[in-house]
């Protein structure tokens, strides 16, 4: 009988000793850290900002712009409001205006009024002729990039101290404005009527 008891108690023994040992806890908690931190996805790197071209803003040196156009003038030249200076002041809108600017040595004035459904180059100019003012010889046309310019020289009074004068009209924008000049010197207009369309945009 005791025989029969030995037996089975040997083969426990024999079947613990050979079961898997205990796992480390330590062990198991460190390798499930472990494998945590590895499914952590990665920071996504910051993209590099792309550059791109900023606006170069436009420099007001010599130009003029109010009523919703701009238009260059030689330095020293201020231009007035000629319908502020009547009594009583008529301001210039965006519909209508002049503007102009007088000194011993240049008479600029420009003007400008809303289109009509036909352009007329000659008759925009009379919008700014005095009465005893002419035009002499031909109308010019000078291509620009935006506009279709026309230009005319005009007679002015051989007393005058700026005895040249010239004129240009183009439309933009709905809108159709003329330009007025004197010079003490032949020639002179063109470099000017060039200055100020190089420089003109209307909204």
């Amino acid at each position: 009988m005791k025989r029969i008891l030995i037996f089975p108690v040997i083969l426990l023994a024999f079947t613990a000793s050979c079961a898997q040992p205990t796992p480390d806890p330590q062990a198991q908690i460190r390798a499930a850290v472990a494998a945590t931190l590895a499914a952590i996805p990665t920071n996504t790197p910051v993209p590099i900002p792309t550059p791109y071209p900023t606006q170069t803003p436009v420099s007001l040196v010599n130009l003029f712009c109010s009523y919703r156009f701009c238009i260059g003038h030689p330095q020293d030249v201020y231009l007035i409001d000629q319908g502020a200076r009547r009594n009583p002041p008529i301001p210039s809108t965006y519909d209508y205006g002049v503007l102009f600017s007088y000194s011993t040595s240049l008479f600029l004035q420009m003007a400008w009024t809303l289109s009509g459904p036909s352009f007329d180059p000659q008759g925009a100019m009379r919008l700014i002729m005095d009465a005893s003012e002419q035009f002499q010889g031909g109308m010019e046309t000078i291509l620009t990039p935006t506009l279709n310019v026309f230009y005319h020289p005009i007679t002015v009074s051989s007393q005058s101290m700026l005895p040249f004068g010239e004129m240009a009209a183009w439309q933009c924008g709905g809108r159709d404005f003329v330009w007025k000049v004197y010079t003490p010197q032949d020639g002179m207009g063109p470099e000017l009527l060039k200055q100020a369309v190089e420089k003109f945009r209307c909204e």
